[in-house]
């Protein structure tokens, strides 16, 4: 009778053994919990995402990108106005040095929809360097604040102006990918490619 009392205890901690040995083991495999962005604001930070954003709308020419809309940077600056926050973190934490810790990007809308894990096209190596993990905030299509643990103080600006263009092209065109008509012409359908060949003048 004691023995089949002790069962379930035995059966309990063996139940807690396992788990807090597969928790280990996934703190492990993802390098640990992924930071959060910091608390202290960065007013540099900010005006340098501005001025990139800035830059990647005026690069929106027709001339420069095939297919897209005269009216593509007035809409991306019609997206921006409706994002409240994005924030850079890493997929993983800093003892993950794999190819799959990426750094992404989630964009909270000012409705409450959210798009997450926007692929920024960097990883998070920290090896190297530590990736730019920050919170951004817009009001009106602008930044108004950015804040981070004060890690880009680390770093010359110059070395951080690549991450900061990368930042801004990927916010805007995360938009592209949710409403392309809004930015691109719409593809040609079977029939216009066919009539094309009968047409198309030398």
């Amino acid at each position: 009778m004691a023995a089949m009392l002790r069962s379930p205890v035995l059966s309990f901690k063996v139940h807690i053994m396992i788990l807090a040995s597969l928790a280990a083991y996934l703190s492990a495999c993802t390098g640990r919990t992924p930071e959060q962005p910091g608390d202290m604001p960065s007013p540099k930070l900010a005006e340098l995402i501005n001025s990139a954003i800035a830059r990647e709308i005026a690069g929106m020419d027709p001339a420069v990108l095939p297919g897209l809309l005269p009216q593509a940077g007035e809409q991306a600056r019609r997206w921006l106005q409706e994002i409240s926050q994005v924030v850079a973190r890493c997929r993983y934490g800093p003892g993950n040095n794999s190819k799959s810790n990426l750094l992404e990007y989630d964009i909270v809308l000012a409705s409450g929809e959210q798009i997450t894990g926007v692929y920024s096209g960097q990883r998070c190596y920290y090896p190297a360097a530590r990736p730019l993990v920050m919170r951004v905030q817009f009001q009106g299509g602008q930044v108004r604040e950015v804040t981070t643990d004060g890690r880009e103080r680390e770093r010359p600006v110059d070395a951080s102006l690549g991450e900061i263009q990368q930042f801004a092209e990927r916010v805007l065109r995360a938009d592209w990918k949710r409403s392309p008509t809004r930015y691109f012409r719409a593809a040609k359908s079977s029939d216009d490619v066919a009539r094309e060949w009968d047409v198309r003048k030398p």
